[in-house]
This record gives structure tokens, sequence and C-alpha cells, in this order.
């Protein structure tokens, strides 16, 4: 993006950051309570609670390979995000910010009744959102740090 200075960046890149951010939030809510089917159309009364990361317990078996994968992937654009739109901010705080939503999100499972609720999600949640901030920082480039610092 271009701004009408001719510098890449700017106060514009900000906002849509922001609103991809704030649409990703969106779909991640939808994602994880209603699996990305009208909530009325899906309603399926399904309450557990497993709060041994990974191994089966209490009746539950072991956390699939595909379920972790999708865990961590659904959560990198999550770091990405707060990477760019705060990179002031130590991994560590976006760390507690996705542990802090993905623990919310499981706590609305259980009370909705709507799915599993697994500490294995937090832990793998997070670990996607960590991995999203490694990656902006591998990457080595923020375009609205730079944009910031310029103007």
């Amino acid at each position: 993006m271009t701004t009408t200075s001719g510098r890449p960046g700017g106060r514009g890149s900000g906002t849509v950051v922001a609103a991809l951010f704030a649409a990703y939030l969106v779909l991640l809510v939808w994602l994880v309570l209603w699996k990305l089917q009208l909530p009325w159309e899906a309603f399926q009364v399904q309450r557990s609670l497993k709060l041994v990361p990974f191994v089966a317990a209490e009746g539950y078996g072991a956390s699939a390979v595909r379920e972790v994968a999708g865990n961590i992937v659904v959560f990198v654009p999550f770091g990405l995000g707060l990477a760019l739109l705060r990179p002031d901010r130590g991994w560590w705080r976006v760390a507690l910010a996705a542990a802090s939503l993905s623990t919310i999100l499981e706590l609305a499972q259980f009370g909705l009744a709507v799915g599993r609720t697994d500490v294995t999600d937090v832990i793998t949640n997070t670990a996607g959102a960590v991995t999203g901030v490694l990656l902006v920082r591998l990457l080595g480039r923020n375009p609205l740090a730079e944009a910031a610092g310029s103007t």
C-alpha cells in the first residue's frame, strides 16, 4: 500500500490490518464455538472437560495430530495480527493474550455445551500465536512499525 507521500505503509495500513484482524476474530469465534455452521442449525448439546493435555484421560482419547496442528494453524493469524498492530509488545504478551482468549473460548464452549473443553487446545492455540509473532520477527519487516517511525 502506498500513501499520498509515496511511502509504503502509512496510517491506512494499520486500519486495513485492524479490519482484517477484527474479521479474523469474528471467524475464529464462529469456528471455535459453532464449527462454521449457523448456531441454530448446528446445535448439539455436547459438554465435556479434559484437563490432562495431549494424552488419553478420563474416557477421552489422546489428542489427534490433525487437531493439534489445526489448533496451531488457526491461531497463527492471531500472533501475526498482534505483532503487526502492536510491534512494541513482547512475544510473551501475545502469548498471554492468546492463552486468555483461548481459555475464554474453551469456557464458552463448556458453558454453551457446544464442544469439548480441552486444556490441549489452550496450549496449542497459544503456540500458534507465538508462531505468528516469530514469523513477523523472522521476516524482519513490519510495514506498520516502519511507517510509524517515519512519520
